[in-house]
């Protein structure tokens, strides 16, 4: 299976059967870590060529003034994993194939930018790309405003693939046109869908320009606005934003009004939010590098939200959903929002224990790239085969955006749980060509280690998890997220309380052999929904 974004493809996939750089002249001297990364399969590099040439530009059909941004080239080479697939559907995690990033300042219309062996490059230099054929395709991000460059307007990019032959000894070249520019996003039209969208006085304080707050809202079934409602608010995983409302308004019309889902669809709206960022998903936390976003959703957008729609302001009445990226945003503003949020559903969660950090240990390991004995930390797995490593998925980030501006998964937990960088970036954890641990910087990650500040804060947190949380996760994650988890459930299952005011409806459970998407195919995974009206019946929200 090809996956191009965390937690969000995997859960609408998994659904439907039960559940996407430096200036030229900059990162050469990179030889030892991507000499490492091919010896642990990464794809084949050939000898130096007798010279490789890229060229890159753009008409003034597409854009009449000059352009300046990220460039990226990406390859996929015949006969390997990823098929037939767009080149720019990479990075490609299940068979990472070659790409090339550098920045260009002011580029005019009509004049081509050579990608060389000064940019950087995955898995090696553009000049020891292996023999064979490869489709070629190159996209310019002028805007850095969300993860995904096509969410961006008039970013350009190339409509078709061209094709780049390689040949031992021989020289080969490939002229590639950017002659589409992305057009802007209308927002979906649907019966029972409806848009939110407020400034944020908080956020646009902190970036200096002015930040939006949005949501999708899914009116109930049979809508009456004479009464009011309980509330799921829905965080999507890695890549997803609010306009992934629209798979919760097919489920709501599709789904018999006998079933569990089909009966809280007439009780509750279903909210989902968005969660993107320059840097990627913000996980709805405070941070350093993305500003007080968890305190501008239950300050400004929910307030909106609710003044809006005849909703339940109460705690119980407003339930959270998430899977992956969304996983982990909904446990942590379960705990740091009690007077907000009443009930929380995680599946497959980003770490909650950082000294499992996927595979890896930040607090102990000394690499965040290689294990004591030398090999490869893996960062996804596919059934029994490990597709890519730790190595691999951050060089091809450095390639989309050096000094952690990719906006992609790792730079996006570093934005949020770690501080600013001297640059104005966040700051690395590892460094990018060794993956040699910071530990300083992965002290600072303590401040959002759900598991330690759980051992430290037992009475509130601890208590939340046995009233308030469910937690789901497949013991065979495909992200490894299940090793963080099993630190923490038997923390969690060994508190005792005398009292629960709630009464103790919190679980934590392991689903054998699951992983990052077929964990929704769990018998507990498919009750949430009867759960939720349990919920809000034993709460008396609803009757």
């Amino acid at each position: 299976m090809t996956i191009h974004v965390r937690g969000w493809a995997m859960l609408v996939a998994a659904l439907a059967s039960v559940m996407a750089s430096v200036v030229a002249g900059g990162r050469v001297g990179w030889a030892s870590p991507f000499e490492s990364t091919m010896a642990n399969g990464s794809g084949p590099v050939g000898a130096a060529s007798a010279g490789i040439t890229i060229r890159v530009s753009f008409s003034k059909d597409v854009r009449e003034a000059p352009a300046s941004g990220r460039l990226v080239v990406m390859t996929a080479r015949k006969g390997s994993r990823v098929g037939e697939a767009e080149p720019l559907d990479g990075p490609f995690w299940d068979d990472p194939q070659p790409m090339f990033g550098i920045d260009v300042k002011d580029l005019s219309p009509g004049t081509p930018v050579v990608i060389d062996d000064g940019a950087t490059s995955f898995p090696a230099a553009v000049s020891r790309l292996a023999p064979g054929t490869y489709r070629v395709q190159a996209m310019l991000d002028m805007k850095r405003e969300n993860s995904s460059w096509r969410r961006e307007e008039g970013n350009l990019f190339t409509s078709a693939a061209a094709e780049l032959v390689v040949k031992e000894g021989a020289a080969a070249s490939v002229e590639l046109v950017l002659d589409r520019a992305v057009a802007a996003e209308a927002l979906p039209v649907q019966a029972g869908v409806e848009f939110v969208e407020v400034k944020s006085k908080l956020l646009s304080e902190f970036h200096g320009r002015d930040v939006m707050l949005r949501a999708g809202v899914v009116l109930p079934r049979g809508f009456d606005p004479g009464r009011k409602y309980a509330a799921v608010y829905e965080v999507p995983g890695f890549g997803g934003d609010h306009r992934g409302v629209l798979g919760a308004a097919n489920r709501r019309d599709r789904v018999p009004e006998n079933q569990a889902f089909g009966e809280l669809s007439r009780k509750a709206f279903w909210i989902v939010l968005d969660p993107e960022s320059p840097n990627g998903h913000t996980l709805f936390a405070d941070s350093a590098n993305n500003g007080p976003c968890g305190r501008a959703l239950v300050e400004e957008l929910i307030p909106a939200i609710e003044a809006k729609f005849p909703l339940v302001a109460a705690p119980a009445a407003r339930m959270l959903r998430g899977h992956s990226s969304g996983g982990w945003s909904t446990l942590w503003l379960a705990l740091n929002y009690p007077e907000t949020f009443g009930a929380c559903w995680s599946s497959a969660p980003d770490p909650v224990d950082y000294h499992a950090m996927q595979a890896g240990n930040i607090y102990e390991n000394a690499n965040m790239y290689t294990d004591a004995a030398g090999k490869d930390i893996p960062s996804l797995r596919t059934s029994a085969r490990v597709a890519m490593s730790v190595r691999q998925e951050n060089l091809m980030e450095e390639v989309l955006g050096p000094d952690n501006t990719s906006g992609q998964q790792w730079d996006s937990w570093f934005a949020v749980w770690g501080p600013r960088g001297a640059s104005g970036n966040p700051a690395a954890l590892f460094d990018p060509g060794t993956g040699v641990i910071d530990h300083a910087i992965a002290e600072q990650y303590k401040k959002f280690d759900i598991h330690e500040l759980t051992r430290t804060n037992q009475g509130t947190w601890g208590l939340a998890f046995h009233q308030r949380i469910r937690l789901i996760c497949g013991t065979l994650d495909s992200f490894y997220l299940n090793l963080a988890v099993e630190r923490l459930k038997p923390t969690i299952d060994a508190l005792h309380f005398l009292v629960y005011p709630e009464g103790r409806n919190g679980w934590i459970e392991l689903v054998p052999d699951a992983d990052h998407g077929s964990v929704m195919g769990a018998a507990r995974a498919r009750d949430i929904p009867k759960e939720m009206l349990e919920h809000l019946k034993r709460t008396k929200v609803v009757e």
